[in-house]
């Protein structure tokens, strides 16, 4: 029987509505579309491919994450169940990709739904590792002031300073984290202290991905494994932040490489609000309100968020559609399957539908 749609998903659907008509009415759209005739294909077509990469590295993650519990399983097989979930993500509500891709893996490995359930909280953990280091990276590279203001100046080097602390403190609490982690259950209680000085909502959701990650390392603890899914997950997303210095250079924008760096972490926070299949609105206003802060005018801004929304979303969408279709499935089934699907992955299963 269908279930009606949560309320988050509604509240989504009016956030992108609302964000999508300010885009629009906000810019002068003659302006605009000589910017985007203006574009360099060349650099558009690179970060194109740049980001379809960016899913077969996920796949090469997501093997060293399996290799415990089906050392079989090859980088194909699992490429087509992520970028089917992407495509997922892209045209369906509620974030059904995130379930779908699981389920189109268990069709082609020989791993357990549940442990694929437990992979996928794992690759969560580890996003957020990368997306940290990309934060700090941005620190880092931000280049010095060389505004005539004293004030501005110091504005500039505070922020270094406080965006340091805080990127070396966050890394910091992810090697913890992946320390006690490797330690399994006894560790838990250790872990639930550290976390109880958070609010009960947020302690609750971090309860769930510690147990979601250590149900994904099972019984292996293999180490080396979590060294190269680190290392991994530095190579996608700072593949992200190069493919957006890239796209840079399509609307020939002198932004520094801590501009780039900026900008994926501005995306990365911007999608996880609720927001309607496809993601307009919240990520064009993330994108344009982002390029701002770099002094970069309004209409470039929005022309460079159209694209960017472009490459990120309609070639791996096109290439999950493919595989759907090789793997006999559709759109409609896999929605069917998702909204039907038992929750009988325990804390993995919830930590994924949660997030």
């Amino acid at each position: 029987m269908a279930r009606r749609l949560p309320r988050r998903a509604w509240i989504g659907v009016a956030l992108s509505l609302a964000l999508s008509i300010w885009f629009i009415r906000t810019g002068r759209w003659d302006v605009v579309y000589a910017e985007l005739v203006g574009a360099r294909v060349s650099y558009v077509a690179l970060a194109s491919a740049m980001l379809v990469g960016e899913f077969v590295l996920r796949a090469m993650r997501w093997k060293v994450l399996l290799r415990p519990v089906d050392p079989e399983a090859t980088v194909v097989d699992l490429f087509s169940a992520t970028v089917i979930g992407a495509a997922a993500n892209t045209l369906l509500p509620a974030r059904a990709g995130e379930v779908a891709k699981p389920l189109v893996a268990s069709r082609r490995t020989h791993a357990s739904l549940p442990a694929l359930i437990a992979t996928n909280v794992m690759e969560r953990v580890y996003d957020i590792f990368g997306l940290v280091s990309v934060l700090t990276a941005t620190m880092l590279l931000m280049p010095k002031s060389p505004a005539d203001s004293s004030e501005d100046a110091l504005l500039v080097y505070k922020l270094k300073l406080y965006g340091l602390i805080a990127g070396a403190g966050a890394l910091v609490a992810m090697a913890v984290f992946f320390w006690l982690a490797s330690r399994g259950a006894p560790a838990r209680a250790v872990f639930a202290r550290i976390v109880s000085i958070a609010p009960p909502p947020v302690a609750e959701r971090f309860m769930h991905l510690f147990d979601g990650f250590v149900e994904g390392l099972g019984a292996t603890r293999d180490r080396r494994g979590m060294w190269q899914a680190g290392v991994l997950s530095l190579a996608i997303w700072f593949n992200g932040a190069a493919a957006i210095y890239v796209l840079f250079q399509a609307f020939r924008l002198t932004l520094p490489p801590a501009a780039a760096c900026f900008t994926g972490v501005a995306i990365a926070v911007a999608v996880v609000f609720p927001q309607a299949p496809g993601f307009f609105g919240v990520f064009h206003f993330a994108i344009e309100k982002t390029l701002v802060l770099w002094d970069v005018p309004v209409d470039p801004a929005k022309a460079f968020a159209v694209v960017f929304w472009g490459v990120s979303f309609l070639p791996v969408t096109a290439v999950g559609l493919l595989a759907l279709w090789r793997e006999g499935l559709s759109l409609g089934g896999l929605w069917s399957r998702d909204r039907e699907e038992p929750g009988s992955a325990g804390a993995a299963e919830e930590s994924l539908r949660e997030s």
